[in-house]
């Protein structure tokens, strides 16, 4: 990939996007007590999902109904697995069965499908977050190696915006101009969706930006959070010394990006796509939230990536499901520093 910036630090992430990365900002306590308020209803996690990149081979299909989740998760090895669980809030969690073993599991919603995380037991039998799996899934609906960059098509995409230079009501039109498609490709790169919706944010909270705007949604799309928490976290990380730690990622994604979209118009070479392909399958399994990545930078001193460590909070709740359909509280630990 001819002039791609960043190719080494890119790379790195490659290697290291298997490593576990629940989304526990929170519990990190870097997050302000303003209430992280989902911006839309949850999504249904009924459906099938296929392990892609790294996770290439697992497979799990769920069926959601009045908050249980329940199904099967096929590891990259071919282990088969019943699943048993509930939804929590914006995630679900609960116990894996095979062969009478158990071994317990968290996932969570991304923009292609989901993050699942599988948890073995520690001799007392209960969670061992340090010895977790992560795979990455897509909804088996989704069109993984277009969106990785890698199945060079016809198509006109025509230009990508990258929307620089356009703010306020300006910015909010480009970003409501956008073709779906780009948009959610978009959205797939976190810290550029989180440079355009901190933007859209930081607009609406210095009334230069009417809330009603239609572009507004669009931006809080899947970041579970209001404009107000975005846009006062996008403050603290503006005036934080790692700030720029956090533009030269995104310098690199918004590079990635227009090299995915022109792979996807049939404009780049074989190679020079599936490099993308690989390098953005990393970055995907990775992804994160604009207040999570915004809250990385201000107050733990990062650049927002996912393979930052998420600090050593209090841990989170697991709660078990037991034989007969009921719940306990086990504690999960917090992960390690990486």
């Amino acid at each position: 990939m001819t002039g791609l910036t960043g190719m080494r630090f890119m790379q790195r992430m490659r290697y290291q996007a298997a490593a576990v990365c629940l989304a526990l900002v929170m519990a990190a306590g870097g997050l302000p007590t303003v209430p992280l308020h989902a911006q839309e209803e949850p999504e249904s996690f009924s459906g099938r999902y296929v392990g892609f990149a790294l996770s290439d081979g697992a497979v799990v299909s769920l069926i959601e109904r009045e908050g249980r989740v329940v199904g099967q998760y096929t590891d990259a090895k071919g282990r088969v697995f019943t699943v048993n669980g509930q939804r929590m809030g914006n995630r679900a969690q609960g116990q894996l069965a095979r062969d009478g073993a158990k071994a317990f599991f968290q996932l969570e919603p991304r923009p292609l499908g989901i993050q699942f995380l599988f948890i073995p037991p520690d001799e007392a039998g209960t969670p061992n977050l340090a010895a977790a799996v992560q795979s990455a899934l897509a909804r088996e609906d989704v069109d993984v190696e277009t969106m990785l960059g890698t199945a060079p098509r016809d198509t006109e995409a025509g230009q990508v915006f990258l929307l620089e230079g356009a703010e306020g009501t300006q910015l909010a039109d480009a970003y409501l101009g956008l073709p779906a498609r780009e948009r959610e490709l978009i959205r797939l790169f976190d810290h550029v969706q989180a440079h355009i919706t901190g933007r859209i944010c930081t607009a609406v909270s210095a009334s230069a930006l009417a809330v009603t705007h239609k572009a507004v949604p669009l931006a809080l799309e899947r970041q579970q959070a209001g404009c107000s928490v975005i846009a006062t976290l996008r403050d603290r990380a503006m005036g934080a010394e790692n700030y720029a730690g956090f533009e030269a990622r995104l310098a690199v994604q918004q590079e990635l990006l227009v090299t995915t979209m022109s792979c996807n118009a049939g404009d780049q070479d074989a190679e020079t796509c599936q490099t993308a392909g690989a390098m953005n399958a990393a970055m995907f399994e990775q992804w994160r939230r604009a207040a999570e990545i915004f809250a990385d930078v201000a107050e733990e001193g990062g650049t927002g990536a996912g393979t930052a460590a998420a600090g050593t909070g209090a841990p989170l709740p697991l709660r078990r499901v037991d034989e007969g359909g009921g719940v306990s509280s086990t504690p999960v630990p917090s992960p390690r520093p990486r």
